[in-house]
């Protein structure tokens, strides 16, 4: 039997804008430490071999990684701190860019459905909503992390909040209400599903990009940023990934990544949370573009309860 193609996201124009001026997700973006799980959402990415071979064949990360940083850092800014105009201009500057980006998987078999939910078909695709799917998730799993990690953990709802407000980002990005997980607990064994996949990980595209991420060298980049990234990546990677890509880290990795974690956990929430330092920043730098003259207010004035 002939394998369904692969669904296409598609933008909604009538989507409604996901985040409000009390929007969960904006105040968990807001906060300075989730910047430090970069490099483990681009590893969660990269591990499902059809990214890893759009980003292998159509990404400049490894020559311009400054430029290419803030291009991904600025439009997913404006998508969660814009207004409606420049949430939905981001968009679909992110769909013009997936439209140049598609081939054909080498050398490599099938895939299960957990993953790619299309049959097995070689071609990928950046608008393939399954992609989509498995990108947003790991983009839920690692915002999460990070905030009830470092920050303090959801009250009672405000997990439930989160993933709603997730759901409805998912779908202003056009990815098919279907695909979706409905709640929590799906949304848990969605994930649960996509890691114990036989096919994560597995092949050399994979493996390369996840090292080249988590070791990445290049003279515009500080290395021990770097190093920082690493080892907080791999102290907060589901085990599976990190077996399947190889990418155990060292002694000395493991010993500081505990460290860190552990001082972050302890004394990051002890930290003056005011001014929120990287939505301010981009305020400042994109205000002429987007006429937010009462974002900065939100945003320095937000309190968690």
């Amino acid at each position: 039997m002939t394998a369904p193609p692969p669904v296409p996201g598609a933008l909604d124009p009538d989507a409604p804008l996901p985040f409000g001026r009390a929007s969960l997700v904006r105040a968990a973006v807001a906060e300075p430490v989730t910047a430090l799980l970069v490099q483990r959402v681009l590893v969660m990415d990269v591990a499902h071999p059809k990214v890893a071979a759009a980003v292998a064949h159509h990404s400049h990360f490894q020559r311009r990684p400054l430029s290419r940083a803030w291009v991904t850092v600025d439009a997913a800014l404006r998508l969660v701190f814009g207004d409606e105009h420049t949430a939905r201009s981001a968009a679909r500057q992110i769909y013009g860019v997936h439209d140049h980006v598609s081939g054909r998987l080498e050398g490599a078999g099938g895939h299960r459905p957990e993953i790619d939910q299309d049959g097995g078909d070689q071609d990928y695709s950046a608008h393939d909503a399954s992609l989509l799917t498995w990108v947003w998730a790991t983009l839920v799993d690692t915002t999460e992390t990070a905030f009830t990690r470092w920050v303090r953990p959801f009250d009672a709802g405000e997990a439930n909040a989160f993933y709603d407000e997730m759901r409805l980002f998912a779908r202003f990005l056009g990815i098919p209400d279907d695909l979706l997980p409905a709640d929590r607990q799906a949304f848990s064994c969605y994930l649960d599903d996509a890691l114990s996949d036989s096919e994560l990980g597995t092949s050399e595209e994979c493996r390369s990009l996840a090292r080249q991420v988590l070791w990445f060298d290049h003279r515009a980049v500080p290395s021990p940023l770097v190093r920082v990234e690493r080892v907080l990546a791999l102290a907060t990677l589901d085990p599976r990934i990190v077996d399947r890509l190889g990418v155990h880290p060292d002694a000395a990795d493991e010993e500081l990544g505990h460290a860190l974690d552990a001082w972050l956990r302890t004394y990051y929430r002890r930290l003056p949370r005011s001014p929120r330092i990287l939505p301010a920043l981009y305020v400042l730098v994109r205000r002429p573009t987007i006429g937010l003259a009462g974002r900065v207010r939100d945003v320095l004035g937000h309190r968690w309860r």
